[in-house]
């Protein structure tokens, strides 16, 4: 098992807020933070290594989250594609609200994720299992009939589609830099999902958003962190939580289609229910390619 505390995680919960649990896909209640952008002196680089896309359990009533934080920490190159695979194993009730996703942020600033959920609230009503993809950040646009604007109730665009994923199967996500408009300084990402077993592509959504005049502009660089989160109380509090078993593959990076593998960096397990999660590497050494995560009680 992996357990490890990381000084960031300490420092920034002093500059997390409140926020409102919501049974929304995309309001999970974990606070994240915005990219900042880019400093020159090295003072700035310090906080921006402090405060850019760390992971923060939520302060709101219940919402409560164990957290993975991946490496290579802001990649140089910064890539324009990232791939990473879930897999659910098992799920003691199929009408939790658990959030599995992934998270990571732009060189020139707002951040992303993408990931599944087995009872989030369905495109044009009731809930179902869903296929998310969001942008964290100010001027984004969509044409996608997947997204709307907003996310987590501030600026932003979510997408999401009703996606029935199947036990077992890993599922591989990835952002890809799809265009950049040089005239009006924006740029264009779209996020898929693919079926490992059945090799079918899904797009979940895409998003315009101002490349704020970076060079090379807005290409992912971060802190790339995957987390399981449930977002509603629970009746009994934690020992009530369903069971979640999950396995997570270490991301992959890729600038000009040269890939970069990432490693695991640190773990975080949630502190409102001590002792809910565990990690487990796959394999068990100290390069794993993947962390299996348990959460819950069957």
């Amino acid at each position: 098992m992996i357990g490890c505390t990381n000084s960031r995680f300490r420092i920034l919960e002093k500059l997390t807020s409140e926020m409102p649990i919501a049974h929304e896909p995309e309001n999970t209640g974990i606070v994240r933070f915005a990219a900042l952008k880019p400093a020159g002196s090295f003072i700035h680089r310090i906080v921006r290594e402090l405060a850019v896309l760390v992971l923060l359990l939520a302060t709101a009533p219940f919402a409560q989250a164990q957290s993975v934080v991946w490496s290579p920490l802001y990649a140089k190159p910064p890539y324009d594609r990232l791939e990473w695979t879930l897999t659910v194993l098992e799920l003691s009730n199929r009408k939790s609200f658990y959030y599995w996703a992934f998270q990571d942020g732009f060189d020139g600033g707002g951040l992303f994720y993408f990931g599944l959920q087995p009872y989030g609230a369905c495109p044009g009503g009731r809930n179902c299992k869903l296929a998310l993809f969001s942008f964290f950040g100010k001027g984004a646009t969509s044409s996608s009939k997947n997204c709307r604007a907003g996310a987590d109730n501030g600026a932003g665009m979510s997408c999401h589609i009703r996606y029935d994923w199947r036990f077992g199967v890993p599922y591989r996500f990835a952002i890809q830099l799809a265009a950049r408009d040089l005239k009006s300084g924006t740029e264009t990402w779209t996020g898929t999902v693919s079926d490992a077993n059945s090799g079918r592509t899904t797009e979940i959504g895409a998003w315009t958003f101002p490349s704020q005049n970076q060079a090379p502009p807005g290409l992912i660089l971060g802190q790339p962190v995957s987390f399981v989160e449930y977002y509603v109380t629970p009746k009994g509090g934690c020992t009530s939580q369903p069971y979640s078993k999950v396995e997570m593959s270490v991301p992959t990076g890729f600038h000009d289609g040269t890939a970069e593998h990432g490693g695991l960096h640190s773990t975080t397990p949630s502190k409102r229910c001590p002792g809910l999660a565990r990690f487990t590497p796959q394999p068990d050494t100290d390069s794993p390619s993947s962390l299996v995560i348990e959460t819950g009680y069957k």
